[in-house]
């Protein structure tokens, strides 16, 4: 019994070791901030089987789901302090207007006004329909309409040459508006917040079915319009997307039309392309001016999520983003709820969940605390690590190759080097050939993606040269402690070789692959 301990119980007992101090940084890094100053991720107990559309005025949060209208007032605290329930059937997928006791929304056609459950029609035989804070726009065809809501009245804004398809609707009631020149694109003007619409189309977006125009955001300063907007491509099954720029100063607006220009997102972090950007939104966060999108995730566990990541916007063609969200699954819907809050929708393949992050100082310091759902988050994460891991096994199999090769030459051409008492001299150059063949992989794997996730002491400069060494000479250690002298040379050797494997694949494998 004591001699099995010596043989399998003492590198048991630093393999545990190995995979405790795994977990254990898991759980120190659902603690960490997304970035300085923003708060994790923050439940806001509102769930959806239908994904909900969003719009929000007054500072209250208007969710129309399932045949309902949801208002939220969420405070400074990130807590939802209220909450009231319209029960109003509106057309799903098409934006609505609400002020908590009024609900103006498309339905069969008509535009609808719904107060204290009675309808009541405002315009009939209409194609479709924008909604800001402040402003209603619809249309029927190629004609655009507004609607006061504070007069109850409406008025005819412009007439196009041919039928509009959609509206984004920006400060002070200006709009950038989509009108169809064929089946596949659209062209694009804009309107002041004067309703004074250019005169001819300033650009030219794709909207066919496998390459279309994905949300857009604008804003003008110094009599420059300066539009974002994401375009979703499909090739060959495979969705890409992408973000474009397009400048214009006031006064040449629709003097030609231009072409945008594409824009590139960097991890700010690490260095790294962000891939697959949409939902891009211009946004004041105390006075700075940036960019609010989404990308998919670069951490543990994101298993291809897309996360929320800010950027201050320059005239540039690259913006370095820093993550804001620390949810693991598809963002969808990001609103800026404050200056200093935003909240969206967290899609996990089955329910729609709202979250929210905030820069309120009290809510970043409790958002560090553990719970039930950032412990369950760190254990899956370590043990998604560890399965991770196990591709070491795979990929590292050639390290035995060369001291296999040399220990069947010996014994077929030298047998009698292995018929002497005690470690043979064979054993011990097996295992010193053995402890070169690591140094070109682990160079290789310690790749942006290691230096992103590994802890600190694995890190540091040198760190895969002096981590090789450690593991070998703990490996050397337990081999002279619980080698059984009885064993021949193949034996020993590899016992050494197993150790030395499993005290890697749990000390560094789990930081070399990310296949989650």
């Amino acid at each position: 019994m004591r001699e099995k301990l010596k043989v399998f119980g003492i590198p048991i007992g630093i393999m545990l070791l190995f995979i405790s101090a795994l977990f254990f940084h898991q759980l120190l890094l659902v603690k960490e901030l997304p970035q300085p100053n923003w708060s994790r991720s923050l439940p806001l107990d509102f769930t959806s089987k239908e994904k909900p559309q969003i719009f929000q005025n007054d500072d209250k949060l208007y969710l129309s789901s399932e045949g309902t209208v949801h208002a939220f007032s969420i405070n400074e605290d990130m807590q939802v302090s209220d909450e009231k329930v319209m029960n109003t059937k509106i057309t799903r997928g098409y934006p609505f207007w609400s002020n908590g006791n009024d609900v103006i929304y498309y339905k069969n056609r008509n535009l609808v006004l719904t107060h204290n459950n009675e309808d009541q029609i405002l315009s009939g035989d209409i194609t479709g329909l924008g909604a800001a804070s402040n402003n209603v726009y619809y249309w029927n065809g190629n004609q655009l309409y507004e609607y006061n809501v504070a007069e109850g009245s409406s008025n005819e804004i412009y007439t196009f040459q041919s039928e509009i398809s959609d509206i984004h609707i920006g400060d002070n009631g200006s709009a950038i508006i989509q009108v169809k020149q064929d089946d596949t694109h659209d062209f694009v003007y804009y309107m002041n917040e004067n309703r004074e619409v250019s005169e001819k189309p300033f650009l030219l977006v794709n909207t066919a079915p496998n390459k279309k125009v994905d949300g857009l955001t604008f804003k003008v300063a110094d009599d420059q319009l300066t539009m974002l907007y994401n375009e979703k491509s499909r090739t060959q099954g495979t969705l890409s997307y992408n973000v474009y720029k397009v400048q214009v100063p006031l006064e040449e607006m629709g003097s030609s039309i231009l072409t945008g220009s594409k824009i590139e997102f960097e991890n700010k972090d690490t260095g790294e392309k962000l891939t697959s950007p949409g939902g891009v939104q211009f946004v004041s966060v105390e006075g700075e001016e940036f960019v609010v999108f989404t990308s998919e995730g670069q951490r543990i566990g994101d298993n291809s999520a897309m996360s929320i990541y800010s950027a201050p916007f320059q005239n540039q063609e690259i913006l370095e983003g820093s993550p804001i969200s620390t949810t693991k699954h598809v963002t969808f819907s990001p609103v800026q709820l404050t200056d200093k809050a935003l909240v969206w929708f967290n899609y996990d393949g089955g329910t729609y969940e709202l979250y929210g992050a905030s820069q309120n100082d009290q809510v970043v310091s409790e958002s560090t605390n553990w719970s039930k759902r950032s412990v369950k988050e760190a254990l899956n994460n370590g043990v998604l690590m560890m399965f991770s891991s196990l591709v070491t096994i795979l990929t590292s199999f050639y390290w035995v190759l060369p001291s296999l090769f040399l220990l069947i030459l010996l014994y077929i051409f030298r047998p009698n080097v292995f018929e002497k008492d005690g470690i043979s001299w064979a054993e011990y150059a097996s295992i010193i050939i053995f402890m070169l063949m690591p140094i070109s992989y682990t160079s290789n794997a310690m790749n942006a993606y290691f230096y992103q996730v590994a802890p600190e002491y694995f890190v540091f400069p040198g760190s895969g040269y002096a981590l090789l060494l450690l593991i070998s000479a703990i490996t050397w250690v337990i081999w002279k402690i619980g080698r059984d002298p009885d064993w021949g040379s193949f034996a020993g050797a590899f016992y050494f070789m197993g150790i030395y494997i499993l005290f890697y694949i749990t000390s560094i494998g789990p930081y070399i692959f990310n296949l989650f």
